[in-house]
C-alpha cells in the first residue's frame, strides 16, 4: 500500500526564507508547496489538501494572522495544525496568533531540529485524532462479536455498571459484585492501583485522549489475572466529564506468556521470580539459581529463513530445553516439585530459574547438558541447522538475601563474560565478576557524565601527501579528559560507548567539532583543511544519518568535500543496502568516503566497486613489517595497484620508521600517517605543527631552488 507523503504549505513573502524552508523540508522527505502572499495561501489552503502550514506573522496586505482567522473558519487546530513563524521579538504578535488558534510557533533564525521536533508533534496529534475517529466509528459494531467485559461509571453518582461478563472474568456471578468504583479497585493489584487512578485522572483531565491501561486483578481464585481497559470519558456543556464508559480485556494469556512456544513469557518470569525470592529471604536458606541463555547466531537465522522457519526452531529449542528438565537423573525433580520455570526473555533469549535446588556442580551438569541439547541440529522443512549457546548463571545458597533484580544482573553479568569467550561456555557469576561489572558501571556513569560536560575532546593527526610532503588531511580522533585518570584513549572507552549506546551522541559530537574546528581553521591561517572522522556501526546504521550529517555541515557552513568520513570493513556486511544508500547521499553530496583497517575484515573488491570510495587506509599491520617482509611487501603493492586501477587513494597507516617510509615512496603509495610524522595533536599544537611544516617546506623549496640556481 502506497503511504501518501505529508504535505505542508510553507508561506512566506520573503523568497529566500520559502526556498530555506523548502529545501530542508523536502530533505525530511516532506511533500512541500509555497505561497508568497497571505491571499494565495488562503486559496490554496481552502482548495488543496495540506496536513500542516508553516506561516509568516508579518506579511504585507494580507498577514498570518488574517490568514489564520480565515482559515480557522473551516479547519479546526487538529484537522489543520498551523505554525506560525516569527522573529524573537513579536512575542505580542505571537500571543495573539495562539489566541486566535495557533498550534505553535517557531523564531528567525529558525533552529531546524527544533522546528522539525514540533512539525512532528503536531503531525502526530493529528494523525492520533485522526485514527480515534476512525476508531469510533467502529466501536459499536467492534462490541457485537467481541467478548469483553463492559463497564460503565457515572461520575456525578459515584456508581459504576459492570457487565455480568466483566463480573465473570474474574470469576463472580452477577450479584457477587456491588456498583461502586471500590469494588472496582479493591480487586486491584496494591502495586498497580496508584497508576490506575493516576491514567483514570489523566484521561479525566483531558491529558489523554482515551484511558488504556493494563493492570493486575484478583481473581475468586486468589491468583491475580492480567487484563486491560479501556474508557472514554463524556462531558457536559461545561466540559464537564460526567461519566466514564469502556471495556475490560483479560489478556493473561497475551501477557504471561510468549505465543511462539508456550512457555511463560519475561513478565510471568519476573513476577515468579519476585515471588521465589520474597520467599527465600523470609526463609533465610535453600539454593536458588538462574540460568540465562543466549542463542548465537539467531538473529542470522530469522534473517535467512524468514520469520516462519526461526519461529519453528524456538519451538524445537523450547521443546529441547524443557526436555532437558525432565531427564531422568540428579534433576529431576525439579520438574516433579514444580521448581523450575523456563521462560522467552528479551535480554537473553531463554530463562531458567530453579528453586530447592542441588549445589553448583548439579547446576554445572544441567547447563552442559543444555549446552550439547541445543547443540543437536534442528530440522526445518528437511534442512538441518545447528545452533549454539552461551549461559550465564546466578546461584544463591545460605542465608544470602538478594533481590529478583540483582539476581537477573549478576547473570547478566556472567552471561557477558561467557559470551565474550565465544561459543558454547557457561560462567557462574563470582565476586570478581562482580567487581569487574561495577567498574564497567562506574566507567559508564563517568562517560555519561563526561560528555553530557563537554569532557571529551578531539585530537589531530596529519595525514602526510608522500610525493610532495605536503599536509593537507588529519584525522580526528576523540580523547576523554577524565578528572582523576588523566587523558584516556580511545581504545579504553569506545567499546564500552558502542555497547551502551553511547556512541551515537559521541559520534554525533565528533561530526559537529570537527566541522567546527574545519571552520576555524578555513578562518585562520591554515586555508582549506580535509579532516576525517570515524563512523560507527550504530551511527551508519541510522535512517537519517547522511541528513544528520549534512546539517552539521550546514549548520556549520562547512564545505562537505572539507569532511571524509572512515568507516571498517565489517559494517559493510551489517546492511548493504541501507549502507550503500548512506554514503552515495554523503558522496552525491562531496563527502569523501574512506575505507579503514583495510585488509583486516571482509576485504572483496565488489565492496570497492559498488561503494562509492574515494580512499582506503592499508592497515598498520601490513606497514609495520613492509621494509622487512616480502610478503608484506607484495600486498601493499597489489593493494597499491588494484587501487589505483579503480581510482582510489592509498593511506598507509602506521608508518613509524624511515626505511617504511622510504619503500613506500619507492611503491608509490599517495599518502601516509604515522608517529614517524606526528603524534595525535591537540588542534592549537596542531595547528602550530601545520605551520611550522608548512614554513619548513618552503624553505627547503627556496633552498633547492638557490641550489639550482648556483
Amino acid at each position: 500500500m502506497t503511504v501518501k507523503p505529508v504535505t505542508v504549505l510553507v508561506v512566506d513573502d520573503n523568497q529566500t526564507n520559502l526556498d530555506l524552508l523548502e529545501r530542508r523540508l523536502i530533505r525530511k522527505d516532506f511533500q512541500v508547496d509555497t505561497a508568497d502572499g497571505g491571499k494565495l495561501a488562503i486559496e490554496k489552503a481552502l482548495s488543496g489538501d495540506y496536513d500542516l502550514i508553516l506561516l509568516d506573522i508579518q506579511m504585507p496586505e494580507v498577514s498570518g494572522l488574517d490568514v489564520l482567522v480565515e482559515l480557522r473558519k473551516k479547519f479546526d487546530a487538529v484537522s489543520l495544525p498551523i505554525i506560525m513563524v516569527s522573529a524573537k521579538n513579536e512575542s505580542e504578535s505571537m500571543v495573539e496568533a495562539i489566541s486566535l488558534g495557533a498550534n505553535d510557533y517557531i523564531t528567525k533564525p529558525i533552529d531546524f531540529p527544533l522546528a522539525f521536533a514540533r512539525i512532528q508533534t503536531h503531525l502526530n496529534v493529528r494523525n492520533y485524532h485522526q485514527a480515534l475517529k476512525k476508531s469510533e466509528e467502529r466501536y459499536s459494531l467492534a462490541f457485537t462479536g467481541a467478548n469483553d467485559g463492559l463497564w460503565d461509571w457515572d461520575i456525578e453518582a459515584g456508581s459504576i455498571y459492570f457487565s455480568d461478563r466483566w463480573k465473570e472474568m474474574l470469576g463472580y456471578g452477577p450479584d457477587e459484585i456491588e456498583g461502586t468504583p471500590d469494588d472496582w479497585f479493591k480487586l486491584i493489584h496494591p502495586d498497580e492501583l496508584d497508576d490506575l487512578k493516576k491514567a483514570i485522572d489523566a484521561h479525566l483531565n483531558g491529558d489523554n485522549l482515551a484511558l488504556i491501561h493494563e493492570y493486575r486483578a484478583l481473581h475468586k481464585d486468589n491468583s491475580f489475572r492480567w487484563f486491560m481497559t479501556r474508557g472514554v470519558a463524556s462531558h457536559d456543556d461545561d466540559e464537564k466529564p460526567v461519566r466514564l464508559s469502556g471495556s475490560q480485556t483479560d489478556i493473561t494469556q497475551h501477557k504471561a506468556y510468549d505465543p511462539i512456544t508456550g512457555i511463560p513469557n519475561q513478565v510471568l518470569f519476573l513476577d515468579r521470580l519476585e515471588w521465589a525470592m520474597n520467599k527465600h529471604n523470609r526463609r533465610q536458606g535453600g539454593r536458588f539459581a538462574v540460568i540465562l541463555i543466549k542463542i548465537e547466531r539467531l538473529a542470522d537465522i530469522r534473517n535467512t529463513l524468514g520469520p516462519v522457519k526461526s519461529e519453528q526452531i524456538l519451538a524445537q529449542m523450547a521443546g529441547k530445553l524443557n526436555e532437558s528438565l525432565r531427564t531422568e537423573d540428579s534433576v529431576s525433580r525439579f520438574e516433579e516439585g514444580k521448581t523450575a520455570t523456563l521462560s522467552r526473555f528479551d535480554e537473553a533469549d531463554f530463562a531458567l530459574q530453579l528453586e530447592d535446588c542441588g549445589d553448583e556442580n548439579q547446576i554445572t551438569r544441567l547447563g552442559e547438558r543444555i549446552l550439547q541439547d541445543i547443540c543437536e541440529p534442528y530440522v526445518i522443512d528437511g534442512e538441518e541447522f545447528t545452533l549454539s549457546c552461551s549461559m550465564g548463571v546466578t546461584y544463591i545458597s545460605g542465608e544470602t538475601e538478594t533481590s529478583a533484580e540483582t539476581i537477573i544482573s549478576n547473570a547478566g553479568t556472567a552471561l557477558t563474560r561467557a559470551t565474550a569467550k565465544g561459543t558454547n561456555h557457561f560462567e557462574i557469576f563470582d565476586q570478581k565478576m562482580q567487581q569487574r561489572a561495577f567498574e564497567r558501571l562506574k566507567l559508564e556513569r563517568e562517560l555519561r557524565h563526561a560528555i553530557e560536560n563537554g569532557d571529551l575532546c578531539l585530537y589531530y593527526q596529519p595525514i602526510i601527501d608522500l610525493q610532495t610532503e605536503q599536509i593537507n588531511t588529519c584525522e580526528a580522533l576523540v580523547r576523554w579528559q577524565h578528572g582523576e585518570r588523566g587523558m584516556i584513549s580511545p581504545a579504553d572507552f569506545i567499546p564500552l560507548a558502542e555497547e551502551t549506546g553511547l556512541i551515537e551522541k559521541i559520534g554525533e559530537w565528533v561530526i559537529r567539532d570537527a566541522a567546527r574546528q574545519i571552520k576555524a581553521w578555513e578562518s585562520g591561517e591554515l586555508g582549506h583543511l580535509r579532516v576525517s572522522v570515524n563512523v560507527s556501526v550504530l551511527q551508519l546504521l541510522n535512517d537519517d544519518m547522511a541528513e544528520r550529517v549534512l546539517d552539521i555541515l550546514d549548520d556549520a557552513a562547512v564545505d562537505p568535500n572539507h569532511l571524509k568520513i572512515e568507516i571498517t570493513e565489517s559494517l559493510f556486511m551489517q546492511n548493504m543496502d541501507r549502507v550503500t544508500h548512506i554514503l552515495n547521499t554523503l558522496h552525491d553530496r562531496g563527502v569523501t568516503i574512506a575505507i579503514d583497517d583495510y585488509g583486516t575484515g571482509y576485504s572483496s573488491l565488489a565492496y570497492l566497486k559498488k561503494l562509492p570510495f574515494t580512499h582506503l587506509k592499508l592497515d598498520q599491520s601490513f606497514i609495520r613489517d613492509v621494509s622487512r617482509d616480502v610478503a608484506s611487501q607484495a600486498i601493499v603493492q597489489s593493494t597499491l595497484l588494484m587501487a589505483q586501477s579503480l581510482g582510489i587513494q592509498v593511506i598507509a597507516e602506521g608508518i613509524e620508521e624511515e626505511d617504511q617510509l622510504s619503500l613506500l615512496k619507492v611503491l608509490k603509495a599517495e599518502f601516509g600517517q604515522g608517529f614517524l610524522f606526528s603524534k595525535p595533536l591537540n588542534a592549537a599544537d596542531f595547528t602550530a605543527y601545520v605551520k611550522a611544516h608548512q614554513l619548513a617546506h618552503k624553505e627547503a623549496g627556496r633552498q633547492e631552488s638557490r641550489e639550482k640556481s648556483a
